[in-house]
């Protein structure tokens, strides 16, 4: 017999499922829940289909994405030298993807099990032979994170190793190339397992074959590995097309799928109706990007790296049609602006704040770690397809994205001043101090459409950095799938540089992808004369609480801002929290009527923050009760950091004025 322990453990999968459906529910129109219902019997009519590759039939021959080899040997020495290493990672076996390390296989090209190991553990991941969509893996306490297992069979080391080929003119990464694709597909028979479940990983995994084989050229396949590659292309942009993410989930998955339409049907040109497919995938395409950026360049999806990674994606996909220099005006207008938006946010050394969630994701990967400078190299691409040299970004990481996609020169112009995007949420002050001090202002909406699936409940929060020195910076993502409590935490208003009332967030989510709640910022105002003033509000407490957050932020035109917040409404008072949580390379000590906090560096005095209103500070590190004081630098990696939280009960306005040193 199970205890009752045992019981309540089993049923908290269950209520969080049951929970999940609701919240989900309530997010839909009744248009998408007929979507849902007939895209539901679609997958299950879909199960015939799982028969192995011997029973896609493709037809045609295959084809490539035109003159991408002859732009990897035109590369730099930078990244030939990037390419070598690289390279060398996948021959030895060694795979290093978002904080995991999976066992070396004793042999290269590994054998088709190693595609399914949990990294975590070096286990199998869980049904893995059953039929895709069969596979739960949003709920649960305790699951694995899938995400790891997707990023692994995105393929993306592959470009790399087929780069080296051309570099090296060695057939050996030639053969191991095939050799792991076709490890692959042995491993991976079509619609079973996770790695089919989601389109976007499709997606992506197409892209990487697609340039891993045009690279190489297909001239040196052998009859059998064409024959195989066809198979692969056709399979997956036949599940893409059958299963698209549209209404809730067109967001970047819907992009990402685009792109894989467009880029397997011209790998593959006699899939049927192969034309009309990318001439309307194209046209979806233009529609998405106009409707995924806003008018001034913001994403839509409140991430400024998850905008990068779709502009990627949509640039890919112009390069497989040949259309990258041919664009439309209005695109090359909305691209345009998302890159003057990017260079806003960056810092003397081209990162940009890790607003939202992000999970090291690019499309066309150079190396194993994460990029730093993933938007700036994205903002570099734009600015050559574009011919806008100005946009330029200050600096970026040299990749193969470079080469295939071509990339602007560095500049190192960068603008200063005061800079309010209406349409997307977000005011930007840049000092010409520390060259430059860059304050960024967070007023804009959770997230994109009715789930605001990678919005976190950050409304009024700020970061700042001075220099090429982060200062006051984002909890970053860590993990979606495989910690529940873990993924609400790195969401939570409590993690974020605003103000938290009696500990409850502004917004709140029901489940790792959806909001129960979500609040609504409005902007005030914004001036820059004869005092740089920004004043927005937000409506998050006001249901529970009776109350709105007022944030104004001023900027004395050196180096001080002062952050004043209020709650406007006729409820008691509250005790509140205004948190900023620095960035692990600073430390701080507050003094001791706790009013006044100093911030370090390795270089000495970097800020000081202090608050002349009711609310005095104290400072936490990596607290394991709290969840407060971690920051997670890039996807499945935590670590402690200094959070400052200035406490008390808010019966005046609270002022804190932070001074870059």
């Amino acid at each position: 017999m199970k205890s009752i322990n045992d019981l309540k453990l089993l049923s908290r999968p269950v209520l969080h499922r049951l929970a999940w459906y609701h919240a989900r529910l309530a997010a839909m129109a009744p248009a998408e829940i007929a979507h849902r219902l007939v895209e539901a019997a679609a997958r299950q009519a879909s199960r015939q289909r799982s028969r192995g590759w011997e029973a896609v039939e493709p037809v045609g021959s295959l084809a490539m994405i035109p003159d991408v080899a002859s732009r990897i040997r035109a590369a730099p020495p930078d990244i030939s030298a990037l390419i070598a290493r690289e390279a060398d990672y996948v021959r030895t076996g060694c795979f290093h993807l978002l904080g995991a390390r999976w066992p070396e296989p004793p042999v290269m090209p590994a054998d088709p099990e190693f595609w399914r190991i949990d990294p975590d553990d070096g286990q199998p991941f869980p049904q893995w032979d059953a039929f895709t969509f069969d596979i739960s893996f949003r709920h649960g306490i305790g699951t694995r994170e899938i995400k790891r297992i997707w990023e692994l069979n995105r393929l993306q080391f592959l470009v790399p190793l087929a780069a080296d080929t051309v570099l090296r003119n060695d057939q050996q990464p030639t053969l191991l190339a095939i050799g792991l694709i076709r490890s692959w597909m042995a491993g991976n028979p079509p619609f079973r397992g996770p790695a089919w479940n989601s389109g976007i990983e499709l997606a992506l995994r197409t892209v990487s074959v697609a340039l891993a084989l045009s690279i190489i050229g297909i001239e040196r396949l052998d009859a059998a590995t064409r024959s195989a590659a066809l198979r692969f292309f056709f399979a997956h942009v036949d599940w893409i097309r059958r299963f698209p993410s549209l209404h809730s989930s067109a967001n970047n998955h819907r992009i990402a799928e685009l792109a894989g339409l467009i880029v397997g049907s011209t790998m593959a040109p006699g899939f049927p109706g192969a034309v009309t497919l990318r001439d309307n995938s194209w046209r979806a395409l233009l529609v998405e990007i106009d409707q995924q950026i806003r008018p001034d360049g913001v994403g839509a999806e409140q991430s400024p790296g998850y905008t990068a990674f779709s502009i990627e994606l949509f640039l890919v996909a112009a390069a497989a049609l040949g259309y990258q220099g041919n664009l439309p005006a209005a695109t090359k207008d909305r691209l345009s602006a998302w890159a003057e938006h990017s260079l806003w946010l960056m810092d003397a050394d081209a990162r940009v704040p890790a607003i939202g969630d992000f999970d090291d994701c690019r499309v066309i990967a150079t190396t194993q770690a994460p990029e730093s400078k993933y938007v700036a190299s994205v903002v570099a691409v734009v600015s050559g397809c574009v011919g806008r040299p100005d946009l330029a970004p200050p600096a970026t990481d040299p990749g193969i994205r470079d080469a295939v996609l071509g990339s602007a020169t560095v500049s190192p112009a960068q603008p200063v001043g005061i800079r309010s995007f209406t349409s997307g949420g977000y005011s930007v002050i840049r000092s010409s101090h520390k060259a430059p001090t860059v304050l960024t202002f967070d007023h804009g909406p959770v997230g994109y459409l009715s789930i605001a699936a990678h919005g976190h409940a950050d409304t009024l929060a700020i970061w700042l950095s001075a220099g090429n020195q982060p200062v006051i910076v984002d909890a970053g993502t860590y993990l979606y799938h495989s910690s529940r409590d873990l993924r609400d935490l790195f969401r939570h208003t409590s993690v974020h540089n605003t103000l938290t009332l009696d500990g409850t967030g502004s917004s709140r989510p029901s489940g790792p992808f959806n909001w129960a709640t979500k609040a609504n910022a409005r902007l005030v105002s914004s001036e820059s004369a004869p005092v740089s003033r920004i004043v927005a509000e937000h409506d998050g407490y006001l249901a529970q609480y009776g109350l709105v957050h007022r944030r104004t932020v001023q900027f004395d035109g050196a180096s001080c801002f002062t952050i004043i917040d209020e709650l406007i409404g006729s409820s008691a008072d509250k005790k509140v929290t205004v948190s900023f949580l620095l960035d692990p390379s600073c430390r701080s000590t507050v003094d001791a009527d706790r009013k006044e906090v100093l911030i370090t560096n390795n270089d000495g005095h970097v800020a000081r923050i202090a608050s002349s209103g009711p609310l005095r500070a104290r400072i936490v590190r990596g607290d394991e009760a709290t969840g407060l004081g971690w920051l997670s630098p890039s996807f499945g990696v935590r670590l402690p950091t200094d959070q400052l939280l200035f406490e008390g009960v808010l019966d005046s306005p609270s002022t804190i004025t932070i001074c870059v040193v």
